[in-house]
């Protein structure tokens, strides 16, 4: 059965560690074109790794969320991304 993922964009928050982390991964796995938000670079850089090898891609994008403008880069980044692909 295809997955309904592949392909599919999608802005994940908090994609560091934990439950975004987890969620990174499974939507990887399924095939999805991924922009990962987090503010701790690193954490961002272990995340996209954990998604290496899959059916999908990881673009890590620092980002504080309480920040207008940092959110405001993540989705610009996400679309000009997105549409390179």
């Amino acid at each position: 059965m295809p997955s309904l993922l592949k392909d599919r964009v999608a802005i994940i928050t908090g994609a560091g560690r934990g439950i975004g982390k987890a969620i990174a991964v499974a939507f990887a796995r399924e095939g999805a074109r991924l922009f990962l938000a987090a503010r701790t670079e690193s954490e961002l850089r272990d995340t996209v790794s954990a998604c290496e090898g899959t059916n999908g891609s990881a673009h890590a994008v620092v980002t504080d969320v309480s920040k207008w403008d940092e959110v405001e880069n993540l989705a610009i980044t996400a679309i000009q991304r997105a549409g390179q692909q």
